[in-house]
């Protein structure tokens, strides 16, 4: 039996009532199991603020390879067993998800589990719990010395994303938007796909400057970075063009032309993604040894607590990761 590993995220935000409402809306895994991972009393408090009964058996690290129940819970208390109170930003509730994710790290490393999906949690939260990391990327990146991956990829069913620099200042983009950074961009969005099992990946890549730069009137990048480099993709063997501008090049994967966008920063493409499906968004942290994925949004304080969080995106992840199990 094939296994995936479930972090519920923070218990102060509406992780684990999505993660609840997404294991009861939905069932179609088939012969694979669930290892949920955090705070037991925060997940049982979810099932009662959603209002479910779920019939969960408690594993040991050591008992999870050998148990056929279809979910598992490995409990990573919050320290001193105190309640978290909802829509707080709280160093106990970080060092749970610090202390769940070292221990799901732990469990790929022994094979334990074939895939991972998180529910959201807050990076400050996270800090103050003490993690040494600005994000759950970076630390992917380093438990598997991946320091090659300069991004998560973003998909909404049938649109992938990624993108060539990340959370940097924007004053600095111009910075990375270099040939090799955008070459291997390409390639590696073109090989997560191909490694989820999709066969046609027409890849698209977007332009910096207004109006892709106009021959150079509104800036060189676009003859200078991104043309050589969607040459060079191209040369090996990818299905890439470009540069197309970036005020519709979305418009061109929403109208079927292609499958897929490389944008050259964070919200040139997060912006047209979220308007196009916010509650579809997943994000996959590609080039690990097993799929990783989560939804695209945040741990909604406002509403943790309140029961009326919607489980679509989390859900989308789960059939993500489920659809690399079967490639």
């Amino acid at each position: 039996m094939q296994k995936i590993a479930f972090m519920i995220g923070d218990p102060a935000g509406i992780g684990p009532e999505i993660t609840v409402r997404c294991i009861q809306e939905y069932k179609d895994r088939g012969d694979v199991a669930l290892v949920l991972v955090g705070d037991r009393p925060s997940f049982d408090r979810a099932l009662d603020i959603c209002d479910i009964k779920m019939d969960v058996q408690d594993v040991s690290e050591d008992q999870i390879a050998d148990s056929n129940a279809d979910l598992m819970f490995f409990n990573v208390p919050v320290i001193g067993g105190e309640s978290i109170p909802f829509g707080e930003v709280s160093e106990k509730a970080g060092a749970c998800v610090y202390s769940s994710l070292k221990s799901i790290l732990k469990m790929i490393d022994d094979k334990l589990v074939d895939g991972f999906v998180f529910a959201p949690f807050n990076k400050e939260a996270m800090k103050k719990g003490g993690c040494p990391f600005p994000s759950e990327l970076d630390m992917f990146k380093d438990h598997f010395n991946r320091p090659d991956i300069t991004g998560e990829i973003n998909y909404m069913d049938p649109m992938w994303t990624v993108r060539v620099s990340s959370h940097v200042a924007v004053k600095d983009i111009p910075e990375f938007v270099k040939k090799d950074r955008i070459f291997d961009s390409i390639i590696f969005l073109d090989g997560e796909m191909k490694r989820f099992g999709i066969d046609s990946r027409r890849i698209a890549v977007a332009a910096l400057n207004p109006h892709a730069g106009e021959k150079g009137m509104f800036g060189t990048e676009e003859g200078d970075e991104i043309e050589p480099a969607v040459k060079a993709a191209q040369d090996a063997g990818v299905n890439a063009s470009g540069p197309f501008p970036a005020d519709t090049i979305f418009l061109k994967v929403k109208n079927g032309e292609y499958d897929a966008i490389v944008s050259m920063y964070h919200d040139q493409g997060q912006i047209a993604t979220k308007l196009l499906g916010f509650d579809k968004g997943v994000t996959i942290h590609g080039g690990m040894p097993i799929a990783i994925t989560t939804c695209a949004h945040g741990t909604a304080f406002d509403i943790a607590g309140t029961g009326k969080a919607r489980p679509t995106a989390l859900i989308e992840a789960l059939k993500v990761v489920l659809r690399s199990l079967s490639n």
